[in-house]
């Protein structure tokens, strides 16, 4: 797949030509200057030379409900990236894929969600001039950080640009740069012969302490990772506020594709038994009633299946008032249900403190305060920036947290991104993937050329496919 493609509806398209253009009346500043300035090119030192993104809209097979609304179709941006080394000259190009969600990253009751789809796409254009003009030096962690970093100036610049009532957050604007950063580090592996998950050692890496402060000096992301991919990977399927249990409960008006429908035909086919629930956050008698009906479900398709353990997590998007409230419905949950109390691994962000958070972590500082708080540990998305996502592992395992890998919907070649990840990690129990339950079209080319990796066997893929290269595409 190239951005040239004539049948793409590319409403993104940048050249780094325009880009440049662009660049010069989009107030972005220069802050890449310490790295593209700093020093004559060292042997592991690449730079940007070009920049592009195309965009795609794909409607959702099934509508997808959880906390903050209902989606039902949503833009996929796929970037690519070029490295060049200055010292041998030679070149590569990596690619990156995200979808802009603005109802996970930009939830607002202040801010219609069409202005909050074009704030997303804003920021992402100007992350095309960015990169084109700055054409930013180093290695994937120093380009990434700097990146991230002018995300707070994109974000700022998209809230006075298109006059929004509330300033946009910085995880939308994260999501927005992230398949840049994937991008970055793919090129990275590819130009070095590699996976990327090897480039991040003392041979070619700066240690942690340039982004994490002078406690992690002679300290480096590969210390944190397995040597090589998990074989194979366990998903984590994802039950949404609207989707159907049983199978008697699906209509004629559900999708007659051969794709499951029910959660009962869901662990038929492919024998998940990570599952994760979309849950209201406030409505406690409704919220227990979903777990206990998800339970039996499981449990008895599992029984039919000949048995084995399954695991369930819950998640209401922080839509749960308060601690009480929380602990209210785990109460509740453990008196009245306590097999499925059980089988409960972990709760994510229902609130502004519990077990796992998730959108509340969007930098390093965050994510300090969370442990302070009390946080057990924190759910990791590739849409927040690889870099980053690689340096809060190194800091989540220091801390003896725990620490999950989850999607955001991700199809195609973020999919893939985000299984590697999963694959050089340690998280609990695998990785989400919801991509073949709500938009199965947008896998579709790239599942061709890896039927293993995008096929469940006993709730598990094989990873034996990921490219040796890159970050496995």
């Amino acid at each position: 797949m190239t951005i040239r493609k004539a049948n793409r509806r590319d409403f993104l398209k940048l050249s780094a030509a325009t880009a440049l253009a662009a660049t010069a009346t989009n107030g972005c500043a220069p802050t890449s200057r310490i790295l593209t300035k700093r020093r004559k090119a060292q042997p592991a030192e690449v730079r940007v030379t070009h920049a592009a993104v195309v965009g795609e809209r794909f409607p959702y097979r099934v509508p997808l409900r959880f906390g903050t609304g209902v989606i039902t179709d949503i833009e996929q941006v796929t970037t690519h990236i070029h490295l060049e080394s200055p010292a041998s000259g030679k070149r590569a190009e990596g690619i990156g894929q995200i979808l802009l969600s603005e109802l996970w990253a930009f939830p607002s009751k202040v801010v219609e969600r069409s202005l909050r789809e074009k704030a997303m796409r804003h920021v992402v254009e100007q992350a095309v001039s960015w990169l084109a003009a700055e054409k930013p030096a180093g290695h994937p962690f120093e380009i990434g950080w700097v990146l991230k970093k002018q995300t707070v100036e994109l974000c700022r610049e998209a809230t006075k640009r298109l006059a929004l009532a509330e300033p946009m957050p910085l995880l939308a604007g994260l999501v927005c740069i992230s398949p840049f950063d994937a991008a970055i580090h793919d090129a990275y592996g590819k130009l070095m012969g590699r996976p990327s998950y090897d480039c991040y050692g003392s041979d070619l890496s700066p240690d942690l302490s340039a982004f994490l402060g002078p406690r992690y000096g002679n300290r480096y992301v590969s210390q944190y990772l397995r040597p090589a991919y998990a074989p194979r990977v366990p998903i984590w399927h994802l039950v949404g506020g609207l989707d159907k249990l049983r199978e008697s409960q699906v209509s004629r008006e559900d999708p007659r594709d051969r794709i499951p429908v029910s959660l009962e035909k869901w662990i038929e086919r492919d024998g998940v038994y990570c599952i994760k629930v979309k849950l209201t956050g406030y409505d406690i008698d409704a919220d227990v009633a979903r777990m206990r009906a998800v339970y039996q479900v499981v449990a008895a398709a599992w029984e039919r299946r000949g048995g084995r353990r399954f695991f369930l997590s819950a998640d209401s998007n922080e839509q749960t008032e308060n601690v009480a409230v929380c602990v209210a419905f785990l109460e509740k949950l453990r008196r009245d249900h306590p097999a499925a109390f059980e089988a409960l691994l972990y709760l994510e962000q229902p609130t502004s403190r519990n077990l796992l958070v998730d959108e509340a972590v969007a930098d390093f500082e965050d994510l300090d305060l969370a442990y302070e708080l009390g946080w057990s540990g924190v759910a990791l998305k590739t849409c927040k920036g690889h870099t980053a996502t690689l340096l809060m592992i190194a800091k989540t395992a220091e801390a003896q947290k725990v620490y999950s890998v989850q999607d955001l919907t991700n199809p195609a070649y973020a999919y893939i991104h985000s299984v590697g990840l999963a694959a050089r990690t340690s998280p609990l129990m695998g990785v989400e993937a919801n991509a073949r339950q709500f938009i199965p079209a947008a896998n579709a080319e790239v599942a061709k050329r890896f039927p293993r990796l995008f096929t469940l066997r006993n709730g598990e893929v094989e990873t034996h496919e990921i490219t040796p290269v890159g970050l496995g595409c």
